[in-house]
Order: structure tokens, then C-alpha cells, then sequence
């Protein structure tokens, strides 16, 4: 697994060793076998040749017993003594080479090795092979007793080699150690894991990747290009002669039904080959929807694509088809001949047909046999089933579906008016009643969404100033890290977060008149009332914090704007007409808003309502009691109650996912499986009623197959047809490591466990899959992996849909892009995901593939870490007390809403780790500034609370990149600074600046983040399962308190509500979150 160079140097440096190694003993080895030839020569003489002597001398002298004399047994007892002490100098002459090679490469020679995988290597390779030779020569072939002896002697020899092998494979830990080498993690591969557990460096090397991770580009997917656009095709010289007569003449179009071309008779609705300008691409394949003569030959194209041409690239079957929405006219001689295209439609027993074993061919390879089952989106890469179209008698010659809903698509992106108000006239303008865009219709009372630049407001707030780094009022010597603070981008800011929608009610529809006195349909107008947000007013964005995220308040201020502009349509209601409460109102949608007063600009103060804020239907009724108001309540729209899908969590975790299907009301989690026991015990805190599992999925799945009602505990297993939709994240560490896709590591994905879950999906067959895992998902193995599930899915039958969301867009303070897998059964709906509700940091939201359509502006605000927390009450490093009083009310939207409705409110694992002396001391020196992280530190010796004392960070060395301070001061911690290896003398312990990070900072963006705390306006990075000040988050100090974030604080910026419980410690309970 090690780099080409490091790989081609470790083979040589084993070479080198092996050469070394058996040179010296190749010789000792020889002498060894000619004595033991000696010996033997001498024993066969004795037993042979003297035999006859022994017999005619019976006094011959023996020792005691009539054995040979000690003095015959010497020469034999030196060789075997001999044996073993080169067997024993074997070993330690690899021991010392090993150390010797660990030191080597740790000490710069080559950087960059696998200092673990190298030693065990060495052991086997070069150690094993010549003791094994050596004890196969002369042990393993015992002929004397002083032999078997030896035999026994030489096991023990061989059983202390393997315990060296042993202790070999944790040597460099204790070496690098001992000499104060944690920096060899510097120079390590990202993917190699550090033998120090609690080597620094570890931690911020992980810290480094993770900011990769989240600032890197998910390479996007080759987009579909469109048929007509970007196939170029070649004209054949094929005969080309009408079948028949004329069926029906437009104009001059002679349309016709039949068509020879060469040999072969060609009808509507036949499918055909075109022929690629490049012989190297395949034929195109369309079916012909129309036939007919204007001076050439025609055809209409209905095209197909191949797999090839869709997100799932090579993966694909090459016999399968999918429909698009792109068709062309062409010219017959382009056609290359005819070819045939089978609908394969899903079976009347799909649902159960799952986890048969069959390879069933849809249709024989003959070159001109295709299939289709789909309808492919290339901007959205959805696979749907292709919708029924019927076209009527009168038109089936030139009936093209494409055609049909490409008209629709393109109607409906039109604005359009109707209804003409014949009572309001105006000389310049036409008002209308209804006006309708992308098939929603708007009504004059209606209220829209808008962009943020529609319209502005009378109140002109300050904008947010970005805070500089005035290098200049800072202390270069107590503060000598604060240079690297180069940069005013700070991790987890809320500044460049764009505003959320505009909203405002429809006053007037209108068209301005042209000159010939005719209104201009084609630029409809919207005359519009203002609804200010509470951070749009004089308070800010305080206001805002205390207030409902969906409140608004009325003003007379209007605006006209573009119909074309209009982004949606919302239901803003005035309170006080409500028949139900506020809140019951809003848990029914996310397009409700409410207002109770109306703001005034001009005095900056609130005050009632005018009489026409409020609905038509509504007015004059009081506090909603009247029957307009309960006609009007009748009239709309009731919410369809649609059956609690039967749900398998799968992977679960302690349940976040079940949580979000529960809270959205559409699931009900039956069956869970989770190994891990202290987040399966969280599952059952929470869901009671779930039948939790904690097995292998793959061991519950055989059992299933096998007949199986109960597992070995005695569970009831879901049968097939009882699972109604499957979600699960499996884990894709397998496989992560992988370079490049080919059969070894098609293998691997084989056995991985997204296989196993897409297995459960195969064999259950659910109404609806969902799988998420994490952003990368998408682009690993050149995005491989994601095709070949999106390719099982199709291949089973499914429609699928694959999109990256932010959860930051959806009301949580924190930064977390997820992949997102979506399918549906033939014959439901594919779901489309969900729209974002709340606008986030742009930097954070560039998901690079397109979900339906990208968009950065939002219906709500942005949920900050004071909107997430400022209510918990204060706690100090290495709080313990699993339960405690909120000690205040909830002053945010967000604060109520997580709280939830507890008759008792208690607040539960509002923990945080214990962190070390000197851990702690850092934390408490880091200031409450936002942006505030490790660079700010003072260097200075800081007495513990364990009794001792800090030392001061020393500057030995001339920075080659940073030079000198302005004082003049040395910026350099280790010789590499100017170029040179490290030198292990160099590193310093027991710091308030830790020394490795100003060691590695200038190749790792000045470590930005680590030691940093969370800005109260901002958001959290992305929940890690263990909060480590030099970990994955980095930001994990709290805004004002001298501590890590708790348990609670972690949950909740997850979206976990205060109820939801958790199992087992403290670090337990950060990784269920």
C-alpha cells in the first residue's frame, strides 16, 4: 500500500539487507555444514568400519554405562553449541538491522515509508526465510538424542524469534518515543495510520485531511450532453423509397407510415440505428415517431441513450437503453438500419421476486437487440419510469412524447396571465385576475417569494464588517504565532450567508399597454405589499434571534416586479384569524408565515395592522370566529393521511436517520441493526417498540434467506414483503483505500458492505431505498462505486436518483454535506429531495452536482451556534452530571422547537471531556474573539493546575518562508525550517504553543481552526466522534466558556432534540452523535 518511490525503495533496501544479512552467514553456514558432514562421515565409520574392531576388543574403553566418553562427545557438543549461538546471533544481527532501518529511514534518509508495514516485512521476508533454512537443515532431521534435544531447544529459539517478531511490530513506537520522533507522522501518506495513539501529530495530520476533504471540489460528473447537439452523424448511401401513399398532407408536409430503406421496410414506431460521423463510437439508436416529404426524406427522432451516455458511465449493461426527452428531425439517410428495442416492464410479482438467484437474460447479444425499462433526467440523473402517453387516432403519425413534454416544461417556464378585471382600466395598463408560472397560479391577496434583489427596504441596516488582522497592535514576542493569521476568511462564519427570500403579497396583476394599445402578455407585472423579517427591521439580527423564524411583520411599503421573478408562493395568515395555535399552524408546512403587527419604517416602531393586511375572507372576523373564516378553513386543501411506511434501519446508529423519517411523520422504524451494543442501546432508549439487532447484517440476511423466522436470540425476523422502505448508511472504509477500480478491487467493493445493504434491497424489495453516506461518496474510484449502485438498483428494477445536500440548508448550525441515494419501486412516485429551507454560507454549499436546481437563496435565515445553544447553562471542563436543570427559558425559534414539549424538562448529557492540564490551560488562553484559535496564544510559562510549570516555545532556527519577525526574532522551530531534515534534538515538549504546529504549519495553511472556538453568529464544522482542540473539527471550543463542546451542545447541532437519549460514556455517547 505504499507509494511507487517509497515502494521501489523499501525493495531495495530489502535486497541490500537480504545480500547483507546471508553474505555474512552464507559462510558461517558452509563451515557449519562441512563440520556436520564431518561428524557424520565419522559416526557412519564408527558404525561400520569399527563395528567388527568393537566386537574383537569388547574392553574397549566407553564411559559410564557403555556410551561414549565425554571426551569422544566434545567435538559434536561444541558444533551443536555452535549451531545455536549462530542461530541466536541470526536474530539479533535482524534485530539490530531493523532498529537499524527504522532509525534510517526516521531520520530523513527517505521519507515518507510505512515505518510498521516495513519492519513486519523485513521480519518475514529476510528473518523467517533463513531461520527456517537453518532449522530445516539441521533440526527438523533429528538423528542422536543430543539432536532431539537440540530439536526442543531450537523450538524454544524459534518461539522467542516470533515473540521478537512481536515486539518488532511495536518497536518504532517505542523508539520514536524514546528519541522524541513524533514527527515522523509529518511526512507520512494521509492514509497511514500513526503508530503514536497519542502521538500530536496524529491529530493534526487528521485535522489537515478533514479540511481538505471540506474545501475540496466533488469532481462533478460527466454531464449528459444533449443527441442533437453533440452526436454528429454520417449520411449513408442507403435506397431510400416510400411504402405506400401519402396518409395526410400539412402544408407541404406528405406524411407516410411506411418507409423501405435498402432492403428492410421501416414504420412508425420502429426503432432505427444512425450511423456516428466517428467510427469509433457505437450507433445511435432512436425510434421514428413521424415519416414525410418536404422536398427530402425525413424522419422525427424520439432518441435513446446508451448507459454509457448516463451518470452510470461504464458500468452500465450494454444492451440497456434509457428513454430521454430529446428528439430531432433528421433526414432518412442518415438511418442505418433498423433494430430492435423491447420494453421490459416490471412483472406482476416484482416485490417478491427478490434474492432469486438467475442471471435471466432480457434479450439475446445479436448486435441489433436492445432493451429499455427507463426514462432518464441527465440534469438531474434521475431514472424514472417513462410516464404513460396515449396519443389520440388523429395524430398517431406524427405523435412524438418528447415533443409533448417539452412543450409543457417550456409553457409552463412562461408567465401568463387571464382573466381580465374589465372594471379596473387604466390608460397604460391591463389588470388581470389570475396569473399563472410554472404551473402555480397567483391570485391578487397571494403572497410570493422573491430574490433578495427585488426590493430593498427603507431601513438601511450597517452592513456586517469583515474583521481585519492588524498585525501592527500585536506583541511579535508574546505573541509569536499570530503572523500566520494572513487570511480574513474565518472556518464557520456566518458573513458572506446570503439574505433569504422576499416575501410579499400580490396587490395588483398587471401588463403594461405597447404603443398599438394591446397589453404585453409577454412581461406581466406584479404590483406587491412589503413583508419586513425581523432582521430586516432596526433591531437586526437580535431581532431576529428571539423571534419565530417564520414571522413576519406587515408594511404599506409596495414594490413592482417581473413576474417572471416570482421564486414560489407562501400562505402568510394574520394571527390573530388562526383558528389553531401558531405552532400547530407552522408544523403544517414550511411555506407558512404569520405576523401580528405591522412595522413602520419612517417612526422605526411596530404598530396594529391596517384593516386590509388582513385576508379578504377574513376581515371584520374578529379572533377567527365567523363562518367566512370557517368556510375559508374548509376550502383548503386537507393534507392527505397516507400510511406510516413499515421501516429497516439498517446500520442504524443510535437512530438520527429513523429520527428525521419519524419526525417528518412518513415512516415508522419496525427493525434495526446495529453491532455496535452502546449505540444499539441508544436505538432502544429511544424507539422502545423496534425490534433492534445486534448482529452481522450479512449472518441475519442468511438467515432470513434460509427459511429462517428468529435469529439465535430468539427476534422475529422481517420476512420478505414486510419491509416497506429500507434506509441505511453502510460504512465504506473497505474500500476507501482502493486507487483504482479493477477486478482485484471490484473484488473488495463485492464484499463491502454497500453490497451487503444493496443485498437487503434486492432481497426485501421496499417501496423506497434510501442510502447516505458521506460527500465523496460520489467521486470515489473515479465515482465507480456510486455507479455500480446506482447499476444494481436499475438493474433490479428500481427508479434512483442520487443528489449531495447540505445539512446546513435545512436548520441545523452546522456544515455537513451527504450524499443522498433515493429509490422507488415500479409504480410509486421517485421522490424529488427537498427544497432548501434555510440559507447558508456559500462556500459551505458548493455541492458541485446539481439537486434538481442549485440554489443558495432560501426561504429561511440562517441557524447559527447562539441559535443552537446560548440557552444551555455554564459548565466547566470535564463536567460530569448526566442531568441537570435548564436553569433558564429558550430564547430562540430553534431553542423551543429542539426543547420539545417535556412535561419535567431535564436536560441530559450536558457533559464535556476532562481535558489534560495542559490541554486546558491552551483553552483557557485562547481568546473569545471570533476567528480566535492556537495562533493567538501567548508564549509565555504558564503554571498548571497539576503542580507544574510550562515551558516556553523556543525559535532555534531561521524560517526560509516567513524569515524573522519585526523584532528581529527567529520564526523557525526545527532545522527543516531552512530546508534541512529534521533533527530530532530539536523537538520540545510541555509548550503553551504546542511545538508541532508551527513546526509543519507553513505546508498545512498555518493549521487554521485547531485550538479554535466557535463563533456565536457562526456554525459548527462537521461532528466528528471524538472533539479534539487538534482534531477533524478543530473548532470545538465553546464561544465564551474555556472547554470543549458538550454532548448536548454536539447533538443538538446535529439536530437531535433535547429529549432524544444517548448510551454508555462520555466518548460513547460523541460517537453515537
Amino acid at each position: 500500500s505504499l507509494s511507487d518511490e517509497v515502494r521501489e525503495c523499501v525493495k531495495e533496501k530489502l535486497r541490500l539487507l537480504q545480500e547483507f544479512l546471508l553474505a555474512d552467514t552464507q559462510d558461517q553456514l558452509k563451515i557449519l555444514e562441512d563440520k556436520l558432514k564431518i561428524v557424520k562421515e565419522d559416526e557412519g565409520v564408527e558404525q561400520n568400519g569399527h563395528s567388527n574392531d568393537a566386537m574383537k576388543s569388547p574392553s574397549a574403553p566407553k564411559g559410564k554405562g557403555g556410551r561414549r566418553s565425554k571426551a569422544d562427545s566434545e567435538p559434536k557438543s561444541e558444533l551443536q553449541g555452535f549451531k545455536g549461538v549462530l542461530i541466536a546471533l541470526h536474530v539479533l544481527q535482524c534485530l539490530y538491522l531493523y532498529i537499524d532501518m527504522i532509525i534510517y529511514y526516521i531520520w530523513g534518509k527517505k521519507k515518507g515509508c510505512d515505518v510498521q508495514n516495513m519492519v513486519t516485512t523485513v521480519i518475514i521476508k529476510v528473518g523467517s526465510d533463513a531461520l527456517w533454512e537453518y532449522l530445516a537443515r539441521s533440526v527438523f532431521t533429528p538423528q542422536t538424542r543430543f539432536e532431539k534435544m537440540f530439536f526442543l531447544t531450537s523450538g524454544l529459539i524459534l518461539m522467542s524469534y516470533i515473540t521478537v517478531m512481536f515486539s518488532l511490530y511495536f518497536l518504532p513506537v517505542f523508539f520514536i518515543q524514546l528519541y522524541g520522533l513524533g514527527f515522523v507522522c509529518q511526512n507520512k501518506a494521509k492514509w497511514v495510520s500513526c503508530p503514536l495513539s497519542r502521538c500530536p501529530n496524529l491529530a493534526v495530520k487528521e485535522a489537515e485531511d478533514d479540511e481538505n476533504m471540506d474545501e475540496e471540489e466533488v469532481l462533478p460528473l460527466k454531464e449528459t450532453k444533449k443527441m442533437s447537439q453533440a452526436k454528429k452523424k454520417k449520411q449513408t448511401k442507403n435506397k431510400i423509397s416510400w411504402v405506400g401513399e401519402p396518409i395526410k398532407t400539412d402544408g407541404r408536409k406528405e406524411y407516410y407510415m411506411k418507409v423501405r430503406v435498402e432492403n428492410e421496410v421501416v414504420e412508425v414506431g420502429d426503432c432505427v440505428s444512425v450511423s456516428p460521423a466517428d467510427p469509433s463510437h457505437p450507433l445511435y439508436l432512436a425510434r421514428i415517431t413521424a415519416l414525410w416529404e418536404d422536398g427530402d426524406k425525413m424522419f422525427h427522432a424520439h432518441w435513446f441513450c446508451r448507459g454509457t451516455d448516463t451518470v452510470l458511465g461504464e458500468s452500465s449493461d450494454p444492451l440497456e437503453l434509457f428513454l430521454v426527452d430529446e428528439c430531432e428531425d433528421m433526414q432518412l439517410s442518415f438511418v442505418h438500419g433498423k433494430v430492435n428495442v423491447l420494453y421490459k416492464a416490471p412483472t406482476e410479482n416484482w416485490f417478491m421476486e427478490g434474492g432469486m438467484d438467475d442471471d435471466m437474460k432480457v434479450i439475446e447479444d445479436d448486435g441489433e437487440s436492445f432493451f429499455y425499462q427507463l426514462l432518464y433526467d441527465g440534469e438531474c440523473a434521475r431514472f424514472e419510469s417513462p410516464p404513460k402517453v396515449t396519443p389520440s387516432e388523429d395524430c398517431k403519425y406524427k405523435f412524438c412524447a418528447s415533443c409533448v413534454r417539452n412543450r409543457e416544461r417550456e409553457a409552463q417556464d412562461l408567465p401568463n396571465v387571464c382573466e381580465p378585471l374589465e372594471d379596473e382600466k387604466s390608460d397604460s395598463k391591463v389588470f388581470y385576475g389570475l396569473a399563472t408560472l410554472k404551473g402555480e397560479q397567483y391570485r391578487v391577496g397571494d403572497s410570493v417569494y422573491l430574490p433578495p434583489e427585488a426590493f430593498s427596504f427603507a431601513v438601511k441596516l450597517a452592513s456586517p464588517v469583515k474583521r481585519s488582522h492588524r498585525k501592527d497592535d500585536v506583541d511579535e514576542d508574546l505573541h509569536p504565532e499570530y503572523y500566520r493569521k494572513s487570511s480574513d476568511y474565518i472556518k464557520g462564519s456566518n458573513l458572506d450567508a446570503p439574505e433569504p427570500f422576499r416575501i410579499g403579497r400580490i396587490k395588483e396583476i398587471f401588463c403594461n399597454k405597447r404603443s398599438d394599445g394591446k397589453p404585453d402578455k409577454m412581461d406581466p407585472k406584479l404590483r406587491l405589499y412589503k413583508f419586513y423579517r425581523p432582521e430586516n427591521t432596526h433591531k437586526g439580527p437580535k431581532g431576529a434571534y428571539h423571534s419565530d423564524i417564520n414571522q413576519l411583520y406587515w408594511s404599506d411599503e409596495e414594490a413592482t416586479v417581473n413576474m417572471a421573478e416570482v421564486l414560489g408562493r407562501c400562505q402568510v395568515e394574520y394571527a390573530e384569524d388562526l383558528v389553531e395555535s401558531v405552532q400547530d399552524y407552522s408544523s403544517r408546512g414550511p411555506d407558512r408565515f404569520y405576523f401580528l403587527e405591522a412595522y413602520n419604517a419612517k417612526t422605526r416602531s411596530l404598530e396594529d395592522p391596517p384593516n386590509h393586511a388582513r385576508s379578504a375572507v377574513h376581515k371584520g372576523k374578529g379572533k377567527g370566529k365567523g363562518k367566512a373564516l370557517q368556510e375559508s378553513q374548509d376550502q383548503e386543501p386537507q393534507e392527505q393521511t397516507v400510511p406510516k411506511l413499515r421501516t429497516l434501519d439498517v446500520f442504524s446508529g443510535c437512530g438520527g436517520l429513523s429520527e428525521g423519517f419519524h419526525q417528518a411523520g412518513i415512516s415508522e422504524t419496525h427493525w434495526a441493526i446495529e453491532m455496535w451494543d452502546p449505540a444499539a442501546q441508544a436505538f432502544r432508549l429511544n424507539n422502545p417498540g423496534t425490534t433492534v439487532f445486534t448482529e452481522d447484517c450479512n449472518v441475519l440476511l442468511k438467515l432470513v434467506m434460509s427459511g429462517e423466522k428468529t435469529n439465535s436470540l430468539g427476534q422475529k425476523l422481517p420476512q420478505k414483503g414486510d419491509v416497506e422502505m429500507l434506509c441505511g448508511g453502510p460504512p465504506c472504509q473497505g474500500f476507501s483505500g482502493m486507487n483504482r477500480f479493477n477486478s482485484r478491487t471490484y473484488s473488495t467493493f463485492k464484499n463491502s458492505l454497500v453490497v451487503s445493504y444493496l443485498s437487503y434491497c434486492d432481497y426485501y424489495r421496499p417501496k423506497f431505498f434510501l442510502l447516505e453516506n458521506v460527500r465523496n461518496f460520489v467521486s470515489f474510484k473515479r465515482s465507480m462505486v456510486l455507479k455500480l449502485t446506482l447499476r444494481c438498483l436499475v438493474r433490479m428494477g428500481y427508479q434512483c436518483t442520487f443528489g449531495i445536500l447540505q445539512a446546513g440548508q435545512y436548520g441545523v448550525a452546522q456544515t455537513r454535506r451527504r450524499a443522498i441515494i433515493l429509490a422507488a419501486a415500479p409504480g410509486e412516485k421517485l421522490p424529488r429531495f427537498p427544497e432548501p429551507l434555510h440559507v447558508f454560507a456559500p462556500r459551505a454549499c458548493s455541492l458541485s452536482v446539481v439537486v434538481d436546481e442549485k440554489k443558495y437563496v432560501s426561504i429561511y435565515r440562517t441557524i447559527t451556534v447562539r441559535d443552537t445553544m446560548s440557552d444551555l447553562p455554564e459548565i466547566r471542563n470535564g463536567a460530569a452530571a448526566l442531568e441537570i436543570s435548564y436553569n433558564g427559558e429558550p430564547q430562540s425559534w430553534f431553542q423551543r422547537h429542539i426543547r420539545g414539549s417535556q412535561y419535567q424538562p431535564i436536560l441530559r448529557d450536558h457533559i464535556c471531556k476532562d481535558m489534560s492540564a495542559l490541554v486546558a490551560a491552551r483553552m483557557r488562553y485562547i481568546p473569545l474573539a471570533p476567528g480566535s484559535d492556537w495562533r493567538d496564544l501567548p508564549n509565555i510559562e504558564v503554571r498548571l493546575r497539576d503542580g507544574t510549570t510550562t515551558k516556553k516555545l523556543r525559535y532555534t532556527h531561521s524560517d526560509k518562508k516567513n524569515g524573522r519577525s519585526g523584532t528581529g526574532a527567529l520564526r523557525g522551530v526545527c532545522s527543516c525550517a531552512e530546508g534541512k531534515s529534521c533533527d530530532p534534538a530539536d523537538r520540545q515538549f510541555n509548550t503553551l504553543i504546542p511545538w508541532c504546529l508551527p513546526h509543519t504549519g507553513n505546508r498545512h495553511n498555518h493549521w487554521a481552526g485547531l485550538y479554535g472556538r466557535l463563533e456565536w453568529d457562526g456554525f459548527f464544522s462537521t461532528t466528528v466522534t471524538n472533539p479534539e482542540p487538534m482534531g477533524k473539527q478543530g473548532r470545538v471550543l465553546h464561544p465564551e466558556q474555556h472547554r470543549v463542546v458538550s454532548v448536548r451542545e454536539c447533538a443538538r447541532s446535529q439536530g437531535f432534540p433535547d429529549t432524544y437519549r444517548f448510551f454508555g460514556n462520555i466518548l460513547d455517547k460523541h460517537r453515537q452523535v
